[in-house]
């Protein structure tokens, strides 16, 4: 069984369906039906070009609550990567650092760069770096 998506004329996918694409089955009249590769691909509202999927645009309202969620999460890290940070340089400028504590400040220096460096723009499509263990 694949996903297919069903496309208004539009390109617009209005619905998805469970197929095996043998099964005896007709689509809705005026729609074209495609095979979704990646089940992610195919979201209701998204659309279709007769090559590619793209994702439903989200509503400018949507839009302003998923940028300032975005904002709120990277203060929020941003914040949890210095409180990590702080002790590990203390021990390094004291030159009393482990090894451990030095591997660990580095990878916490790093993760930070990579949050300060998140496009909050981009919301809801926001990829967070991994924090270090």
């Amino acid at each position: 069984m694949s996903i297919f998506a069903v496309i208004d004329p539009s390109g617009v996918i209005i619905n998805t369906v469970l197929w095996d694409g043998e099964t005896e089955w007709q689509p809705p009249e005026g729609v074209s039906v495609v095979l979704c590769e990646n089940e992610s691909d195919c979201i209701i509202g998204g659309t279709y070009d007769g090559r590619t999927f793209y994702p439903p645009t989200p509503s400018e309202e949507s839009k302003v609550e998923a940028v300032a969620e975005a904002e709120q999460t990277k203060a929020i890290l941003l914040a949890e990567a210095t409180l990590s940070i702080s002790p590990l340089q203390d021990a390094a400028e004291l030159e009393i650092a482990t090894e451990d504590e030095t591997v660990m400040l580095a990878a916490w220096k790093k993760y930070r760069v990579m949050v300060n460096r998140v496009d909050t723009s981009k919301a809801p499509y926001v990829t967070w770096p991994e924090k270090p263990v």
